[in-house]
């Protein structure tokens, strides 16, 4: 009697590779039915629902029992079925999910737009390529702060990872904040100066960051975001001088 499994992913092509790489067979020799073309919601934060296909096991693919055991198998149907689901391991579905959104919502913009991701220490970099970065980019980048929030979201949502979200064209992100940094600079010596804290205004977290680690080695100054949820105010604070007693 032929053996099956059952493999979910964000969509069935991404199904069907993990299918291949499990059982170490092509595409061409694997034999499957689809299950579910799943739904992937408002941009994926709401009613999503993954894809999933069963897959017939290959008469020359031999299951032990220790690679069932370590697979976790769930007997489902009737009479003991030996139809066997495998519940495989994602790591990192969560950054291919926010991968696949991002290549959807850039391509409604600008149709040769194709996005790739990069994972370095505690970041998840999303990278853009467009012939014409500044239709993505927007008006002082507005188009691509919307895109962030919303990437950083998705993947949050599908895992309460802590690693840092960007989204990044044509080394936009760079130049940004080498801009931010100077203006966080002339502003700190403004307070200082003044003996009065000052406002940079509104600003996404990312920028927010780039504030607090340029001067977080100033010993006159201190950072903090005023306001609640995503764009947050933050203010430039110059540090009390302490008064000399005299002798």
């Amino acid at each position: 009697m032929p053996h099956y499994m059952e493999i979910d992913g964000i969509n069935v092509e991404k199904a069907i590779e993990r299918a291949c790489k499990e059982l170490n067979i092509t595409k061409e020799e694997l034999k499957h039915d689809v299950i579910s073309y799943g739904s992937s919601g408002i941009f994926g934060l709401v009613g999503t629902k993954k894809a999933k296909i069963r897959v017939t096991i290959p008469d020359t693919k031999t299951v032990s029992n220790e690679e069932i055991k370590e697979q976790e198998p769930i007997n489902i149907g009737e009479n003991n079925s030996e139809t066997i689901v495998y519940e495989e391991k994602q790591e990192n579905s969560y950054i291919e999910t926010g991968l696949d959104i991002l290549n959807r919502i850039i391509k409604t913009i600008a149709d040769d737009s194709k996005a790739s991701v990069k994972i370095e220490d505690n970041e998840i970099n999303y990278e853009i390529d467009c012939s014409n970065p500044s239709v993505i980019i927007g008006k002082r980048g507005q188009t691509l702060d919307a895109i962030q929030y919303l990437i950083e979201k998705i993947v949050k949502k599908h895992n309460a990872t802590k690693q840092n979200i960007t989204v990044d064209i044509s080394g936009y992100l760079n130049k940004k904040r080498i801009k931010l940094a100077r203006n966080a600079e002339k502003m700190a010596e403004k307070a200082i100066a003044n003996g009065k804290p000052m406002s940079l205004g509104q600003m996404n977290a990312y920028d927010r960051r780039i504030i607090h680690h340029s001067l977080k080695h100033n010993n006159e100054v201190v950072t903090h975001s005023v306001g609640e949820g995503f764009i947050k105010k933050l203010v430039i604070f110059p540090k009390k001088k302490r008064s000399v007693k005299a002798k």
